[in-house]
């Protein structure tokens, strides 16, 4: 993530290339995806990938939804701190943005895991 980058956009690109990699027959798991999230956080973040890294230690379960929220708060804060400029977007809805990140290409090929050929339109560029 990067350090402007808004934390709900980001997630929402990932859980995108999460369903992606379950349609070749891969799972990626919420732990999973919950310490990409924490080790790839920009250092203004440090405090929430502190917490959260100690919960994993002390073998606590984390969901996905309450990081979530978590960045977001942090993210909001950063803004209204004028530490972050927020880019302002009034007619895009988050998740529109985040669909809007990439753009759209026609893809043929065969799927690493299962060898099943498939042709289908994707979003490149998440």
């Amino acid at each position: 993530m990067k350090k402007n980058e808004d934390p709900y956009v980001w997630i929402m690109n990932l859980e995108c290339l999460r369903q992606r990699i379950a349609e070749c027959g891969k799972t990626i798991y919420d732990n999973e995806l919950i310490m990409h999230i924490l080790y790839h956080l920009p250092t203004e973040h440090d405090n929430i990938n502190d917490q959260y890294l100690k919960e994993l230690d002390d073998a606590k379960k984390i969901e996905l939804e309450d990081l979530r929220a978590d960045l977001l708060c942090k993210y909001d804060q950063l803004v209204d701190l004028g530490h972050i400029e927020k880019h302002n977007d009034n007619d895009t809805d988050k998740e529109e943005k985040a669909l809007k990140t990439g753009y759209k290409k026609q893809f043929k090929g065969k799927c690493r895991v299962c060898g099943k050929m498939f042709t289908k339109v994707q979003i490149v560029g998440l």
